[in-house]
């Protein structure tokens, strides 16, 4: 491949979001030119952070070739990337076959089909893989096989790569040009894989635990930080915020929730509650063989671990009843800056506008996008910022 040489890289966010994707590839030595997403809050917050990118603010479909080309300024793109929505092969709640968004993707094979770019990066729900025995990954695969690209997938877990979040992901790397296609190697892993040299899973509380507990004041706007930066991950939180906590606002937890909660301790879920105890809406649950509840949707209810990284930030991690989202300490569930940290988001990350739990809940992480970045930097032969290892892929 030669020597790696310095250069600018100009790549285009599909399906931006708020701009975790865009951060970490900011990052990671790309510039990001372009940001498109229909929601306007969203974008809102894609432009205080990324002042330099031009934003669309439409559908997809109505993007054309010369529009990223403008926005760039130049027709030799370097990366297309995004996750074009594919909420109806979640594996949280209900999967819809037929779901429209699950077909957004054609639209990016589209984009990637006009303009060319030198590699393309497409993230999307775990789910995805295995859905009707593959039928939809392999799909999205052919789609830009088609159009002379070659592709591996993988999914990657965020906390792998520094975040502190179970979050597992199917990642799409893809590229028109000659050269080995792989996924970065794991920086981070659980405890047992200290002996291969990784560094252990970041966990919650290094994660948070130097922001204040909230003791009541649910809506308080400013907070002093508890402690100064204490771990590696608090202080990169930190690098570039100022001296208050914004944004550490949460709900509380209603009468009817807290006759479950107040049997639920750190690190345990629903199974815990006793079986005298569960809301009559899972003595519906399904029986086992030996005739007892199967009280499976373990996460419900469940009080994080401060231990261990978070289980995956959702649109709903304001609500305890719908995931593992209640604070480890406190009855209550995550607040903004804190599901903002567990996301890799720094503090000075600047969030507008208004449905900030959506924003953040459907970003992706921006440590593990700098370390995709990073990667894809190094498959280009351009210095990244940081030098990724490289790791087998799948899916040729």
């Amino acid at each position: 491949m030669g020597h790696p040489t310095k250069r600018k890289v100009t790549a285009a966010d599909l399906f931006c979001g708020a701009g975790g994707l865009s951060q970490g590839l900011t990052e990671a030595g790309f510039h990001v030119a372009l940001g498109v997403d229909f929601d306007a809050n969203s974008l809102a917050t894609f432009s205080a952070n990324h002042p330099t990118a031009q934003v669309a603010c439409r559908e997809v479909e109505e993007l054309t070739a010369e529009d990223v080309f403008s926005a760039a300024g130049t027709r030799d793109i370097a990366l297309i990337a995004g996750g074009p929505s594919c909420q109806g092969f979640s594996t949280h709640g209900k999967r819809i076959q037929d779901d429209p968004r699950n077909y957004l993707f054609r639209e990016f094979v589209r984009i990637v089909g006009e303009t060319r770019p030198r590699y393309f990066l497409m993230e999307n729900v775990k789910g995805l893989l295995a859905y009707a025995a593959g039928h939809y990954r392999t799909l999205i695969k052919n789609a830009f096989e088609e159009i002379g690209y070659r592709v591996v997938f993988q999914v990657l877990c965020a906390a792998d790569y520094g975040v502190p979040q179970l979050r597992h992901r199917i990642v799409f790397i893809g590229t028109r040009l000659d050269g080995p296609l792989s996924f970065p190697e794991p920086t981070h892993g659980p405890g047992d894989s200290l002996l291969i040299g990784l560094k252990p899973h970041v966990s919650l509380w290094e994660a948070i635990g130097d922001l204040p507990l909230l003791r009541g004041a649910l809506d308080r706007e400013t907070w002093e930080y508890a402690t100064r930066p204490m771990t590696e991950f608090q202080k990169y939180a930190r690098s570039r915020a100022g001296s208050t906590v914004t944004l550490h606002q949460a709900n509380g937890i209603t009468s009817k929730a807290m006759q479950v909660v107040k049997y639920v301790k750190e690190g345990q879920g629903l199974r815990s509650v006793p079986l005298s105890k569960l809301p009559e809406r899972f003595h519906k649950m399904r029986r086992i063989k030996n005739g007892h509840l199967r009280r499976d949707c373990t996460t419900l209810y469940h009080r994080l671990a401060r231990t261990a990284p978070a289980y995956t930030i959702t649109c709903f991690f304001r609500n305890v009843s719908s995931g593992p989202f209640i604070h480890p300490l406190e009855d209550r569930s995550l607040s903004y800056r804190e599901a903002a940290r567990l996301m890799s988001f720094r503090d000075s990350f600047v969030f507008k506008n208004n449905s900030l739990a959506r924003q953040i809940g459907n970003a992706v992480p921006p440590l593990l996008a700098k370390a995709l970045g990073a990667h894809v930097l190094h498959l280009m032969g351009v210095q990244p910022h940081s030098k990724p290892a490289r790791r087998q892929a799948t899916g040729r």
